[in-house]
This record gives C-alpha cells, structure tokens and sequence, in this order.
C-alpha cells in the first residue's frame, strides 16, 4: 500500500511538469503564431518624398483640423470614396481563402475607423478569386507572379492570401506599396480579420510611418519631451515617443510595462492603443487626430486619382478655367451606373444641383467641387480641391515660392497630363533622388530656397506634366519672362515653355530644353528669359511642360519666375534698321551706342525665337528665316527695344 501511494506521488511531479512544459509550449507556439509582424519597410525615398510635399501636406490638414472644429470650408460630412479591388487567393480545387462574411466584417471595421479620416472604402467590381496553390503560401517580392495578371490600375488592389513570409522567412501580416500608382496591399488572412492589421497596412498606404519610426530595428531617436517630434520617430507631435513597443512590454491589459529612456533619461510613456504601433494587435484601437489629417491630406494631394472605372464619381467639364470675371462650366458624370447625382459646385456644403449634366456661371475666384453619386446599391462621393479658377490675375509676376504652397488659392495649377503620377511638387533642399535635383540650393540669406520641381520617381517615362500660371497681364511692349531652371541627373527628360492666349496655346515660345544641363549637381540654377513683346496689351498664362525621362535620375526643377518690363525703351535714335521691308537677307543696323556691346535676337508675333546673337558690322542675315513679319529685340545691356520687321 505504501509503495503504490509513493508510486503515484512520483507519478503526480512527472505529470505536473509534463503539463508546465505542455503549457509554456502551447503559450510559446500560441505568441508565434499570432506575432506575424508588419511586412511594410519604409524606403529612405519615401521618407523623402514625404518631406518633400509636406507643405502641400499641411495645407489639407489644416482644413482637415478646421472642419473637424466646425470652422473651415471643408464640409464635416463629405467622406472620400476610395475604390478597392479585391482578389482572394485560395487553393487550386477553390477550397479555403477569407470568407466573404469575413471580408465584409473587415471593411466595416475599416470603414468605422477611416471615417474619421473622412475617408471610406468600396469593393470594385466584386471580388476575384485566384485558385493557385503557389499563392497560398508566398514570400514578399514575389507578388508581381499575380499583379501581372490580377491588377487594376488606378484603384487599390488588395489581396488576400494564406501565409506571408518577408525576405527572411519571417511571418508577417502584410504589407502595403504606394510608389508612384503601384497601389496595392497584400494581406495575410488571420491578420486581416484580427481588427487592426488592415487599418495598419492601409496607414502606411496613406504615408504613415510606425510609431517608432521608420527603423524596426532600432530604438527611436523621438524624445519623451516632444521637442524633436516633427522631424524623429513617426514626424507626428500628437502620438508619444515610442521605444518600439512589442509584446512583452505590453501586457494584456494594454499597459507599457517597459522601463526604456531616451537620450535625455526620460522614461517612454508610449500610446499602447495606437493603431500604427508594435503594442499587441488586440490593443491597437485608433489613430491619432494628426495621423488622421496626415492619411487624409495624402490622399488629397497624392492619391485622389483612385477611381472604380465601373462606379465613380468623376467629372468633366467644357472648362475649368479662365482670366476672365465669369465662367459658365457645363459638369457631366458618364458613370453609367449612377442613378443619383448631387452637387456642391462651390465647395460650401450645400446641394446645388442634381442632374447628371448641370450648368453652373462662376464669378471670379478659386472653388472647390464635391459629387456624391448613387447606384441602387450605394453612395460615393469624391472632393476636387481648388477645380475651378476664374479670373486669377496679375500684372506683376513675381514669384520666387519661399511663402509658396501648391495648393493654396495662388491661381498655380498643377497638372498630371498621364495620369502616372508625375506631379509638379514645391520642396527647399535635395530631392527625394539622389544624383539628381539641386543640391543645398541656398539663398542670399544662407537659407534654403524653396523651388518647384517635376519628381521623377514614380513615374513612367514619356509622362508629361504641366505647371500653368495664374493669367499674366501684360501691359508693356518691352515685357520679357525670366525663370531659372535646374536639370541635372542621367535620366533628364525635356523641358518646354509654352503660352496660352485667348486663341489657345503657343507651344515651344523658346527652344525646348533637352537632357541634363548642369555639369554638377550642385550646380547654380540657370536662368533663362521669354520675350514677350509681341503679347503687349493681352492676358496670358505661362506653362511649364516637362517631360519624364527614361529613369528616375530626372527631377527638373524651376524658381524665380519673373515677369519684368522696361518701361524705359531705347530711344530709336540710337537704333536705326535698314531696309524695312528687307531687300534681299541682310537687314543693317546703326548702333550710335559704341560704348555698351549689343545682342539681338529675332522672333515671330508669337514670341517663338528663331536667332539670337551679339550684333557684329552692323548686319543681320534673315537669309535662313522665309518672307513674313518678324519682331527684332535689341538690347544694349541695361535697355531693350523692339522694332517690327518684314521680309
């Protein structure tokens, strides 16, 4: 009796510890297989195009935080549409892959939590099924074996699949890539359905970096005080420093148990429930107010093209612009699918119209446009900021973009002619690219100049993109445009200057500049001037029409635009021109000014420059230019005159 009770109580030790090793494994396995972390990682290039368009950013969060206090323009109940594909990848024979009540359940928690973004999302089309085996199970860097066949542009395409794993083997919940139209999100199932990992991954579709910055492997350098959060960590005040949370400093509670210093001795104090951290994923419950401003003010600046080719609420109109005091703009949306149109065609909050092809005369100003359209089915709606220009003049042209915000009511209008995201961008520094784009570009001041650039990255080449100016009066004879302009990186594409008057536009008004111009890429900008005689007494606008390059080492930027008059002409009894009409190809010129050097240049009643030279023995060959009226420029160095030729 007493040896078989010894034998059990030795029995019951082995069993207890059996159960201890069973439940530290069965706990062990549990945490690895719920800890598939975050496959985004966030190139140095995006950090720097982030940088980049901050002031274009900060101009659509400053309306985000006014209309969220009820004080800006920007109607509170106006949430942006966004298109999404979905492709769900299964097994070969169509079993497994996410559930449609699944799918569904993950877009209403997303749609709750990007309302307050004023941002929502759709389904395009439905959902497509990829049956491959292959894809159930695939490494990051492979996804071009289904986006080659199962892509749409211009929407996101987001996919769902069964296991993720990054270039090191590693689990990971997804990912997302936003460069240039790339436009997709990958997500693993499990993740997808767990409450926060797509809002995750859709946050850093909209620019958001992780709470402990862009390097998971290092401590943040953000401070506790906040004195370096806009340049450190996630570059956002409103969100705490954070030491790069995981689980075993967040217990389940959501409690920060770690006991991390900064560089000044400071004990982190990290928001455990923010959705862009490392805190466990059942924690993580909302974005911060700036990171909703950030993701809306991405989308409004970058991602606004996003459109469902099937259901949308795109516009096109006869015109969107003019120098004069009024402009009657006739709307139309071709969605087929649209059974409901409303209107707000000032941007005010109020329905205007509600038919498919409304007519609306606009006095002078900047508007903003919003159309909400409905099917049987659903609502979308869709913001154009800034759509509608009229009369946006100046006479005095002098622009040099240090207080300069693209998107500001400067009469400034950039234009995407590709639709592959070649933009026209302001920026101070370096740009995004290295090897191309001024390098510490400063002025008088030492400071860094802010300019306007063309950005390569991105972008497909041959895209074009245009940057048209506000309406230019030009109230002088001896008026001419001056711009600077740096182009400098392997990959250049061209550069045309073109002007617009009321019988359309004038292209190539000087020679069209072609491939890289600076020798170093420190190099001073290059200035460059456009007569523009031959506009005296009309309105006109200035555009800039760059063309993209073969490769991203092809950024063209521009400053100190400048229109400037004479308003002091030379006295003709200096200048005197011979024969007029010309006999023959040589047209003489008396200079009586011997002490100041002369330069001439020749151009037709559109401006376009055919010659240009320093005046030698008082001749000028027309002999290459055919019979027709002419516009000679001569100028001394301090004054210009403009004399009318014909051959």
């Amino acid at each position: 009796m007493f040896s078989s009770q010894m034998n059990i109580l030795t029995y019951k030790p082995k069993f207890f510890m059996l159960l201890v090793f069973l439940s530290i494994a069965f706990t062990s396995f549990s945490q690895n297989k719920e800890e598939s972390v975050c496959g985004n990682t966030t190139s140095s290039k995006s950090i720097a195009f982030y940088q980049n368009i901050k002031p274009q950013l900060k101009k659509f969060e400053n309306d985000f935080f006014a209309a969220k206090s009820a004080r800006g323009t920007v109607p509170t109940n106006v949430l942006n549409s966004i298109p999404v594909k979905v492709y769900i990848i299964r097994n070969s024979d169509g079993s497994g892959g996410l559930s449609m009540s699944e799918l569904d359940a993950a877009f209403s928690n997303l749609n709750s939590i990007y309302e307050g973004a004023f941002l929502e999302f759709f389904m395009c089309d439905g959902v497509e099924y990829i049956n491959d085996d292959k894809l159930c199970h695939f490494q990051r860097g492979d996804e071009k074996s289904f986006t080659e066949t199962h892509y749409v542009p211009g929407l996101i395409n987001m996919y769902f699949t069964d296991y993720i794993e990054n270039e090191s083997n590693q689990s990971i919940c997804g990912y997302s890539d936003n460069v240039g139209r790339n436009d997709i999100v990958v997500m693993k199932n499990n993740c997808a359905t767990n409450g926060s990992s797509l809002p995750h991954e859709l946050g850093h579709f909209f620019s958001l970096l992780h709470t402990h910055g862009a390097d998971n492997n290092q401590m943040t350098t953000e401070l506790v005080d906040g004195s370096n959060c806009d340049t450190d960590g996630d570059g956002i005040c409103d969100t705490p420093a954070d030491p790069r949370l995981k689980s075993s400093t967040v217990n389940t509670s959501c409690d920060y148990t770690g006991n991390e210093t900064d560089a000044n001795g400071d004990v982190y104090n990290p928001d455990t429930n923010n959705m862009m951290s490392y805190s466990r994923k059942s924690c993580r419950t909302h974005f911060s107010e700036q990171q909703l401003a950030r993701m809306y003010a991405f989308y409004m600046t970058t991602k606004n093209y996003l459109s469902c080719p099937s259901f949308n609420a795109n516009i096109t109109v006869n015109e969107s612009e003019t120098c004069d005091g009024s402009l009657t703009v006739n709307f139309e949306n071709s969605c087929e699918n649209v059974t409901e149109w409303k209107w707000d065609v000032d941007g005010d909050g109020n329905i205007d119209y509600t038919s498919a092809k409304p007519s609306h005369t606009f006095d002078s100003g900047i508007y903003d446009v919003v159309l909400t359209v409905s099917n049987k089915s659903r609502t979308i709606r869709k913001k154009f900021t800034n759509f509608i220009k009229v009369g946006t003049h100046t006479d005095l042209l002098d622009e040099n973009f240090e207080d300069f915000n693209m998107l500001e009511k400067h009469g400034w209008t950039s234009k995407d002619v590709s639709g592959h995201g070649y933009h026209w961008y302001s920026n101070f520094g370096n740009t995004q690219s290295g090897e191309t784009g001024p390098l510490n570009y400063m002025n008088s001041d030492n400071k860094l100049n802010t300019y306007i650039f063309a950005e390569a990255s991105g972008a497909q080449p041959g895209d074009v993109t245009e940057f048209i100016s506000p309406c230019i009066d030009v109230n002088y004879q001896n008026s001419e445009l001056e711009f600077a302009y740096h182009m400098f990186g392997k990959d250049i594409g061209e550069l045309h200057v073109d002007i617009k008057t009321d019988s359309g536009y004038v292209n190539d008004v000087i020679d069209p500049i072609y491939g890289s111009q600076q020798n170093n890429q420190s190099d001073d900008f290059i200035t460059k001037s456009v007569n523009l005689s031959s506009y005296a007494n009309e309105t006109i606008k200035v555009r800039f029409r760059a063309v993209r390059g073969n490769g991203w080492e092809g950024d063209i930027a521009i400053d100190n635009i400048l229109v400037k008059t004479i308003h002091t002409a030379i006295s003709d009894d200096i200048y005197k021109v011979y024969p007029n009409p010309i006999k023959g190809d040589i047209l003489y010129v008396k200079n009586i000014d011997l002490e100041n050097p002369s330069t001439y240049q020749i151009s037709n009643i559109y401006g376009q420059a055919f010659s240009a030279g320093t005046l030698t023995n008082n001749a000028i060959d027309f002999s290459s230019l055919p019979s027709g009226t002419y516009l000679l420029r001569l100028t001394n160095g301090k004054r210009s005159v403009i004399k009318k030729i014909i051959k």
